[in-house]
């Protein structure tokens, strides 16, 4: 529903408008309550009522769930935004309660409020100015650089033990993952939160696209490692150098990337896009792979999509870093 007022204009200058009435008491808006007036690059004022906030929070039913769905249901919330998750049952019995608990624990931030056998709640309690996006993106992609540089020794010596290590920190990556998807969901929700974070929206969308392909890379890197499990035999040495030089090289063009959308840098940018169609020489020395040993091709194979995806996903942020440039001009603009 859209309201529209006339501004009128006091005797002394000051310019007013009417709020409509049933928002005020929807909003429990009275005499002498205190609103905030948040304007915004756009031009667009903001009006937003204490009750706005004071009601952040949902109650989610535990019956008929099972716990992966239960798991889904309250990360929805947590990136919506919400501060508060009550997860109620006729009676939530403990192994229900440790599922919740479990839950609360894979998310950066959340503690369990308050545990009864009918109700399970959830406190969302990190603090988004403790947890910059610029740094959260830092720590994002060094964890996957990591795991990518372990993930190939892991291979290259079949070191099943590396590689089960690999696959276990792929979790720190999706933590911060959601608690960046939690920032933007808090910002779509609640303006006031600009100010905070310290970027608008439009901003901040281009971190959490640069988080979802740094999660997919590392998400990769646990792939690869899983297929190191796979070997039937050690590589070759000519095979095993290959892998070496195929995997530096789609690391370069990640960390490139990054360093592109970090600094702004269109032309750092411009030239890791230039590199999008060499492919030819990866496409040849895995086919000369696999034919020397075709025990190993599977895992072989394996390892060359995700080498080809990470690429991909550097290419992807690449192109994030150039809109993101855009984006800090017209901030940039706005603010002159």
């Amino acid at each position: 529903m859209t309201y529209q007022r006339r501004v009128q204009v006091t005797g002394g200058g000051t310019f007013l408008v009417t709020l409509p009435k049933e928002w005020a008491e929807a909003m429990g808006v009275r005499q002498g309550t205190t609103m905030q007036l948040i304007p915004n690059e756009s031009g667009a004022l903001l009006l937003v009522p204490a009750a706005v906030r004071e009601g952040n929070r949902c109650t989610l039913s535990m019956m008929g769930r099972e716990p992966v769905h239960l798991q889904r249901d309250i990360i929805a919330r947590y990136i919506a935004g919400f501060d508060v998750i009550e997860v109620v049952g006729d009676r939530i019995r403990p192994e229900g309660r440790r599922v919740v608990r479990e839950i609360a624990q894979s998310l950066v931030g959340v503690e369990v409020l308050g545990e009864t056998q009918k109700a399970v709640v959830l406190h969302c309690v990190a603090n988004v100015r403790d947890f910059p996006a610029p740094l959260t993106i830092r720590r994002i992609f060094e964890i996957a650089m990591a795991m990518w540089d372990d993930a190939v020794a892991a291979f290259l010596s079949r070191d099943e033990e590396l590689a089960r290590d690999v696959v276990e920190r792929d979790g720190d990556v999706d933590r911060l993952v959601l608690l960046v998807a939690r920032q933007f969901g808090l910002l779509l929700r609640d303006l006031i939160m600009e100010g905070e974070v310290g970027m608008s929206r439009f901003q901040f969308s281009h971190y959490c696209t640069v988080a979802d392909q740094l999660e997919r890379v590392a998400d990769h890197a646990a792939k690869v490692s899983l297929a190191a499990r796979a070997l039937a035999s050690e590589l070759a040495p000519r095979c095993a150098r290959q892998v070496r030089e195929s995997a530096a090289a789609s690391q370069r063009i990640v960390r490139e990337a990054v360093q592109a959308f970090a600094a702004h840098d269109v032309r750092l940018a411009n030239r890791v896009l230039e590199e999008k169609d060499a492919r030819s020489s990866s496409a040849a020395w895995i086919q000369e792979a696999i034919r020397g040993q075709q025990e190993n091709a599977l895992p072989l194979t394996l390892l060359h999509d995700s080498l080809l995806r990470c690429r991909e996903y550097g290419f992807n942020i690449a192109e994030v870093a150039l809109d993101a440039s855009v984006a800090t001009v017209i901030v940039g603009a706005s603010e002159r």
